[in-house]
């Protein structure tokens, strides 16, 4: 696999009064035209505004790959002043541009702490496979609704109160229960896709048992995506 990334700034006119440092944080766009390459295109931004009192920039950036060039790592620091509301400040982000077991490139942005940012590059993709994004193998998994199972993390069965029929077009066909970011299938159930832009995902049949659920943030994006 061969990853090609193409770097560009740009210069905003203004940012909303309420302004933070995040939103100055790089747009990532991902187009597979190839099976064998990939491109990556990275804007950075910046502003200076001096009648709406704004300024600020991308501080430092870096972007790291492991061997295979399956997973790109992208880092740095924004920082802006914003004087409509003092919402200024600096702000580390993280982000991961990955291949999926599906075959999918997915960006993932994740918090920018020491261990991402450390985490040797031939050592991401299986860290971010711990976590269950971007995997189709040993989990459950329509579309960017994705079970992993609990295993050895599972919650203990008296915090399972409220009944949970799905999320967004992703739904159960029977109520599960579910606390936090777990639930508890009691018995089989098919877990059914209402497609409302012509992308079906098949139904699934969900065994009994505790799930952790995940990939349905808006931190998560493949490039397939529909729904």
């Amino acid at each position: 696999m061969k990853i090609i990334c193409e770097i560009c700034e740009e210069e905003l006119d203004s940012l909303g009064s309420w302004a933070t440092a995040k939103d100055l944080f790089p747009k990532i766009e991902v187009e597979q035209r190839w099976k064998t390459k990939v491109e990556i295109k990275i804007t950075y931004f910046n502003i200076s505004n001096y009648e709406l009192g704004q300024w600020g920039e991308t501080h430092e950036h870096e972007e790291v790959c492991n061997r295979e060039n399956t997973v790109l790592r992208i880092t740095g620091m924004c920082g802006l002043r914003n004087d409509c509301h003092g919402t200024g400040g600096r702000q580390k982000f993280c982000f991961f541009v990955f291949l999926g077991d599906s075959g999918h490139w997915y960006i993932h942005r994740s918090v920018a702490s020491k261990g991402w940012l450390e985490c040797p590059p031939e050592n991401l993709l299986k860290r971010l496979r711990k976590l269950g994004i971007g995997a189709d193998k040993n989990v459950i998994q329509q579309g960017d609704f994705l079970l992993k199972p609990a295993n050895g993390k599972a919650l203990a069965d008296e915090n399972f109160k409220h009944e949970y029929m799905g999320s967004g077009h992703h739904r159960f066909e029977l109520p599960v229960l579910r606390v936090g970011g777990q639930i508890w299938v009691q018995e089989p159930t098919m877990l059914k896709h209402h497609a409302v832009d012509g992308i079906q995902h098949p139904d699934i049949l969900v065994p009994v048992g505790k799930y952790i659920v995940g990939t349905t943030s808006m931190g998560l994006e493949h490039t397939n995506q529909r729904d």
